[in-house]
Parts: structure tokens; sequence; C-alpha cells
């Protein structure tokens, strides 16, 4: 565990080094003393200890107290005082500096480890309180303008919500209870082509197709029967014609007396994404059907030789099934003469150089060594580590 650090600020030479062999004898380090209090705070910056034991009288122009003070302008190092005497404004002084504990000399090593001790553990808790006072302070800072929405008026909460909706470049909109719009941000005009004003006092069944009315609907009763979240997928019509894929996330929100009033929407386009799905997806079946036709053995693993993919001559030039194959480990087994080179030559396959051939020797079931030429590619991920291997291999004489 690191050593606690005290530093002594005593201007009695003597006291201070009686204090600093105590705190040596009790398991503590000594950062370093101080016999004045301009020289302490100095030092104290520079060296940040972890407790200073601060005598209230010291000698030259700053007694105890103002040191303190000065202290804890920069820091939050805890301070226990350590005094013969102290008249009542002296005390008044130094209470105002929140010291974590004082000593009256003379005192034994008792009392001045259970002195110590109990700055630590408060220290440590007024830490805690403090990172969980800032916590607390930040999340009312989020909910502050939830929690002023929810005491004003509807109108205000409109016109609040009006004010900050309109930066948001996604689609949003807001209803009331029965199902008419109470207003929409600028998105939203752009993206159904329906303006504000049009919109205003109107229901879904007035401004869009059955369809869509009908399950509108049902969406926004489902959400009005209780407080919450909701969120799901539909067709929507652009103001260019076109269906587009949406996803609806909405959420209720209250009049003053804490009541449902209506519910807040954002609409999040997922069209572009979908089509790339479905592209992508076209693309890996046209790529699963030509390496299937393939007569070259293809397969694909991770780099703990899990295998991710083989195609028929993979499978049938080894005697797999790909229901055993596919999802758990195994790879061709390699001649023990060239599992190193192997090995070696995976583990040279870089970022700059990914493919490279290889030939190596493989044992089938039935003992046979065949020849087998490789050509190896790995695949990286952001972080430059290997994802994947792939293997395209034949056999050679």
């Amino acid at each position: 565990m690191t050593e606690f650090r005290v530093f002594i600020v005593e201007d009695e030479v003597i006291v201070s080094s009686d204090i600093a062999e105590t705190l040596k004898s009790l398991g503590y380090g000594v950062a370093g003393t101080a016999k004045y209090g301009e020289t302490a705070i100095q030092i104290i910056a520079e060296i940040k200890p972890d407790l200073v034991l601060m005598d209230i009288h010291l000698a030259g122009k700053m007694d105890g107290v103002r040191t303190a003070e000065e202290i804890h302008k920069t820091s939050d190092i805890p301070i226990i005082y350590l005094t013969a005497y102290a008249d009542k404004a002296l005390l008044d002084r130094a209470k105002l500096t929140e010291p974590y504990g004082y000593l009256v000399k003379p005192y034994d090593e008792r009392e001045l480890q259970s002195v110590i001790e109990m700055a630590r553990y408060k220290y440590a808790m007024d830490k805690k309180l403090k990172s969980s006072e800032d916590r607390l302070r930040k999340l009312n800072e989020e909910l502050e303008e939830r929690v002023a929405a929810r005491t004003a008026s509807l109108r205000q909460q409109l016109e609040f919500l009006q004010q900050m909706i309109d930066t948001i470049p996604a689609p949003v909109y807001y209803k009331d209870l029965k199902g008419e719009y109470l207003g929409c941000n600028n998105a939203f005009e752009a993206y159904t082509g329906i303006s504000k004003r049009e919109m205003v006092r109107k229901t879904d069944a007035s401004l869009f197709s059955s369809d869509m009315a009908i399950l509108s609907g049902e969406k926004d009763s489902q959400l009005m029967s209780r407080r919450g979240i909701q969120v799901y997928q539909a067709k929507f019509p652009h103001a260019d014609h076109s269906p587009r894929d949406v996803i609806f996330k909405k959420a209720t929100f209250n009049d003053t007396e804490g009541c449902i009033a209506g519910f807040i929407g954002v609409m999040i386009d997922i069209t572009d994404r979908i089509h790339a799905e479905e592209a992508l997806r076209e693309s890996e079946q046209r790529f699963r059907a030509i390496v299937e036709d393939l007569t070259e053995l293809v397969y694909r693993s991770s780099p703990d030789r899990t295998c991710v993919f083989a195609n028929n001559a993979f499978l049938c030039y080894f005697n797999r099934k790909e229901k055993d194959t596919i999802g758990y480990l195994f790879a061709p087994p390699v001649h023990p003469d060239d599992a190193k080179r192997l090995i070696r030559h995976l583990a040279g396959l870089s970022q700059e150089d990914p493919a490279a051939p290889i030939t190596y020797r493989v044992i089938l079931n039935d003992g046979t060594v065949r020849n087998l030429h490789w050509n190896t590619r790995a695949f990286f991920d952001n972080n430059g580590e290997v994802r994947e291997f792939q293997f395209v291999g034949y056999e050679i004489e």
C-alpha cells in the first residue's frame, strides 16, 4: 500500500522532531517539516502530502489558521491543528478553516494516531460525498429543464419544446391526448412536406393515408394508456411521395398536475441502412454461391481456430459435415514437421502484407499424407488485431 505522508508545521524544532519520530513509529511517512507558514504553503503546494499537522501558534507573520486558509485556497488537504492553548477568538477563526481535528499538547501516541485515522476516514468520506454531490448536481442539471417544464403550464412546456426541437436535425413532433398535433420542428415539416400551420390541431386521419392513420392511432392509444417510452418501426410517406422505413421513438409528457398531457415523437429514417443491409446480404449470398462452386478448398477461421466458413470442396476433402464444423474448433490436420512453419507463416501476416502463399502437408482421416498449396489472408480489426484468417488451397504433387 502507498505510504500515508504527513507534513508537520511546527516552529519548535524539538517538538517537530518528536512528532516526526512518533509518526514514523506509528507507520506513517513524514513528507516534510516547516517552521513558518510562508514556507509551509510553498512546500505543501509542491509535494502535496496526504495530511498536515499544523501548530496554531507559529512564529512569523502568519499563524497556523492564516496558513491553513492560504493552503485551502488551492488544495483540500486535511489539516489537524496542534495547540497548547487557544482563546475563543482564535478557535472561532480556526473553525472557519474546517479542520479535521484538534490535538491539545501534550498528547500521547494513541491520541495522535486516533486523530489522524479519524481525519483520514472523514476525508475519504468527504471525497465520496463530494463525488456523489457532483454526480447529483450533474443529474439535476440534466433534469432541470424537465422539472421546469413539469411545474409550468402546458403552454410554457410547448414553447420551451418548440425552441429546443427546432435545433434537432431529426423530425420531431408532439401531440395531445386526443391525438391532435400540437406542433413539430422544422425537420418534420421538411420530411412530411406539411407546414406547422396546416398540421396543428389535426390528426393523422386528415393528414396521411388511412393505413398510416390506423397504425398511428393504435400506437398512440397504447402509449397514452401508460407512462413511458414507445419504440416501433413502420413505413412512412416522405414528402417526395416515396415510402420510407422509419423508427418511431415516443415519450409521454405531463401537465402541471402530473397527469399525462400528450407525447413527443422522434422519427429516425433507416431506409438507407436497410438498403445497405439488403445489398450486403445479396453480396454475401453471391459470394457464397461463387465460393461453393469452386473446386479449391476454401475455409475461414478465427485466430483460435474456430471455423466460421467452409465450402463444399473443403468439407468433402476432409470428410466433414457442415453442422459439425462451422462454429467448432477445426483446422486441417497439419503434418507435425510443418506445424511450426505454418505458425510462423500466419504470425508474419500484417496489415501491410495481409496475404501470402504457403505449401504444407496435411494428414487425412485414413492417415494419408497430402501436399496442399494455400493462399492465406489475414483480416484485421480497427485495433490492428487479427479478426479472421482465410485459406484457399488445392492439392499438389
